[in-house]
């Protein structure tokens, strides 16, 4: 069996090497913040959560399987981390009820002057605006939407991460498009 280059430093790691470890941290680290960071949505929890994640890699690596993606396999021990968080600590209400001034409102009032530059912090404005409504959906969407597109996850491996069916992956992050797309329209920023 090939072993592809995370499993290499698994073995390394296995081994005894420290310095295999502190590589795979530095490969994971943004990526699980990352996630972490979107299910949460505080920074400080994201940081300890992140180190939380990588405590227990570091401790049930001898349990790995190397007949699957290494990647796979720390997304479940990830995703299973956040939602004990969560389960523990509800500290917001998922909405989509909030009728606030819409974003295109908000980007329309700025008074912007067209320098160089300002198509650069259009799109950044854009992306931060999509991810935010992205945050203000259920997690049961959240968490498949952010596993897909932020991650870049295949459906079979959402479907293992989150342990759902894969057809049932495929409908929710259907509907949670849906969803976006709806409420981006009600923000008035799609052509309707």
């Amino acid at each position: 069996m090939m072993l592809d280059d995370d499993q290499v430093l698994i073995k390394k790691i296995l081994a005894g090497s420290k310095a295999s470890f502190e590589e795979l941290m530095k490969k994971y680290n943004k990526k699980i913040f990352g996630f972490i960071y979107r299910m949460v949505r505080d920074e400080e929890v994201a940081v300890e959560l992140t180190q939380d994640f990588f405590i227990k890699i570091y401790n049930v690596l001898h349990k790995y399987n190397f007949e699957y993606k290494f990647s796979t396999w720390a997304y479940r021990i990830c995703y299973n981390l956040v939602i004990d968080y969560v389960r523990k600590h509800r500290a917001y209400v998922d909405s989509l009820d909030d009728d606030s001034v819409s974003q295109r409102q908000m980007l329309e009032s700025q008074n912007y002057v067209n320098e160089d530059g300002f198509e650069i912090l259009a799109r950044e404005e854009l992306r931060d605006y999509v991810w935010n409504v992205v945050d203000s959906i259920p997690m049961k969407y959240r968490e498949l939407i952010l596993l897909r597109y932020l991650q870049g996850l295949k459906y079979d491996e959402i479907a293992g991460v989150t342990e759902l069916p894969v057809g049932t992956v495929k409908n929710r992050i259907f509907k949670a498009k849906e969803i976006l797309k709806k409420e981006i329209e009600k923000d008035g920023m799609l052509e309707q």
